[in-house]
């Protein structure tokens, strides 16, 4: 096995590892190219005469990019369920899915006191309320997506 920086953060199956490298390398190669074309219209063609501010921003956006473009691509591939390949191991797997999502809203929740500290007013009320709300339903419906590839995936391996 390769030592790398990376080690930390990567799947230790080693086909997920491969696709998650995979996955990064196409993110790194997509944001290069869209700097290239991005900097090629600046230069040649739009003429932006864009602030510091701006260019730090930009900047600022390729890692969460490329983060997000690996995490897409994971979610999608179904590949992180890879146990699931019953009916019943589809439904215990859902959830076991539904109480990871409220745990880690729970924990967002009580991050976003911390860091929010407590409202108020109201609208500081909503936000602290909403937020939690929403980042767990997202988290909930991605896990299930994955969840839902996954299931397909290994029912057609095991046909």
């Amino acid at each position: 096995m390769i030592r790398s920086f990376l080690s930390i953060i990567l799947p230790e199956d080693e086909y997920k590892r491969l696709r998650v490298l995979y996955f990064m390398s196409e993110a790194a190669f997509l944001m290069g190219g869209l700097l290239l074309v991005g900097s090629a219209l600046n230069n040649y063609w739009l003429k932006w005469n864009l602030e510091e501010v701006e260019v730090t921003f930009i900047l600022m956006m390729i890692p969460m990019l490329m983060a997000g473009y690996t995490y897409f691509r994971y979610i999608f591939s179904g590949i992180e369920h890879t146990e699931v390949s019953t009916k019943q191991g589809y439904k215990k797997e859902r959830g076991i899915v539904f109480k990871r999502s409220l745990l880690v809203g729970v924990v967002f929740f009580i991050i976003h006191i911390v860091v929010k500290g407590f409202p108020t007013n109201y609208d500081e009320g909503i936000d602290l309320v909403a937020l939690p709300i929403i980042f767990t339903f997202l988290y909930f419906l991605f896990e299930l997506i994955s969840l839902k590839r996954s299931a397909k995936k290994n029912e057609e391996l095991d046909d």
